[in-house]
């Protein structure tokens, strides 16, 4: 059995503490630190005057080229903290790449318009199930 795809969060909601561990997210951020020794990184995104931190653990996904400063895109699970920093989200990596070269405002606007179609569709598909309803109803 495959693991599952991810549903795409920014930095920034991962921070605010809504997604449950275990979750399978998506996510980018600049990477601010690197210990291969004990397989942990940082990426961070400045957003609204506000620093937000995600911990990575890196272990799944050595060796790897880091470059301090660069933007990465992150696949992984979402797990309880313990390790450099425990006062941030923790993400174990499945998937960790160098997303220098990607326009991150472009993507987010993309994430945030498949968000606003799926929200639409499922309004959408609810109201047709209430007129099928309605009309077996008549």
């Amino acid at each position: 059995m495959l693991p599952q795809a991810g549903e795409f969060y920014f930095l920034w909601e991962i921070c605010s503490g809504g997604i449950e561990e275990g979750n399978t997210v998506r996510t980018f951020g600049r990477l601010t630190t690197y210990d291969a020794r004990i397989s942990e990184a940082i990426l961070s995104v400045h957003r609204n005057s506000i620093d937000y931190q995600l911990q990575v653990r890196t272990s799944l996904v050595e060796p790897f080229e880091a470059r301090i400063g660069s933007e990465y895109m992150v696949l992984g699970e979402i797990e309880t903290a313990a390790g450099i920093c425990s006062n941030i989200p923790v993400i174990q990596a499945r998937l960790l790449m160098d997303a220098d070269g990607v326009n991150l405002p472009l993507l987010e606007r993309a994430v945030q318009e498949q968000r606003k179609y799926f929200q639409q569709r499922v309004a959408r598909d609810a109201l047709e199930t209430e007129i099928e309803t309605n009309k077996r109803d008549v």
